[in-house]
């Protein structure tokens, strides 16, 4: 991604969401897979209020899906430090954790890896309401170049990624639904490619299953971590205040910067992300 010339994704808001839509979807459906529009009025908004704002705004690019913990769903989340960690103190992974909710460095991964609450996440918005004192820095990288190095450098590695892996999900399952799921990472056979990248659940998952990953099991997600490693296909950006980015879900992955707050000085990153599903034929365009 790096040196592409073609800014087109670049939105400009217009309250007119209908037509700003329109555009965000030409970037969505085309290069590079996501749009950042800029200059959306969030001045006079609580969290709370721009909570219910994001998904109005965005519900001509897609259906606004409900998530969080289930008693307390809303179509608008807000990721933000409440003090959670993804890690214990030896460590290991801390089940039940949001990671939105944490000021951890984040894997490269996608929101719909998991289906959450059995939803099929197509696209999501992150509405950036204010920014941290240092770090944060937003990583994406284009699903198809990623398939295209792994077809041609790790044939092995990616037809294994192309087999079912488990997914630990118990922190976006309601009751009565399977705490782990099965899929593969990259699913090519359907209209539009599916894609579960979450290396983290894929590793808690053993807990649950009692099926160990194996040598090829590894391997294959090391060959997948090593090309999403590499800097020539990764763009990065720190949203400001009033970004809205729009993130086809399949087509790019993404990841976070570790950062650090300082409320005193006003600087708390906080954002409101919207998960979308595309609207069916001759729906809401």
């Amino acid at each position: 991604m790096v040196g592409a010339v073609d800014y087109s994704w670049q939105v400009p808001y217009t309250d007119d969401h209908h037509a700003l839509a329109n555009q965000i979807m030409r970037g969505l459906d085309g290069f590079p897979g996501f749009a950042l529009v800029s200059g959306v009025p969030v001045d006079d908004l609580t969290p709370e209020q721009a909570c219910g704002f994001a998904p109005e705004l965005l519900k001509s690019v897609g259906d606004p899906l409900l998530q969080g913990p289930e008693g307390a769903m809303s179509l608008g989340w807000l990721v933000r430090d409440e003090g959670s960690s993804r890690f214990r103190s030896d460590g290991t992974y801390r089940p039940g954790i949001y990671t939105s909710k944490s000021a951890d460095d984040l894997d490269i991964h996608n929101d719909g890896a998991m289906n959450p609450h059995g939803h099929e996440v197509d696209m999501f918005g992150l509405l950036c309401l204010g920014t941290a004192s240092a770090g944060g820095e937003s990583t994406l990288i284009r699903t198809p170049a990623v398939i295209e190095v792994l077809r041609r450098e790790f044939p092995r590695e990616f037809e294994r990624l192309c087999q079912p892996y488990a997914f630990e999900r118990s922190h976006v399952a309601q009751s009565g639904q399977a705490p782990v799921m099965w899929a593969p990472i990259f699913d090519l056979g359907g209209a539009r490619p599916r894609v579960r990248c979450n290396r983290q659940r894929v590793e808690m998952a053993p807990a649950i299953t009692g099926v160990p990953l194996d040598a090829s099991d590894l391997a294959a997600l090391d060959a997948l971590d090593e090309v999403l490693g590499r800097r020539d296909l990764q763009y990065k950006l720190t949203l400001a205040r009033g970004d809205l980015l729009v993130v086809d879900d399949n087509a790019v992955l993404h990841k976070r910067g570790a950062f650090t707050d300082d409320p005193a000085a006003g600087q708390r990153r906080c954002l409101v992300r919207v998960l979308l599903a595309r609207h069916a034929a001759g729906g809401q365009a």
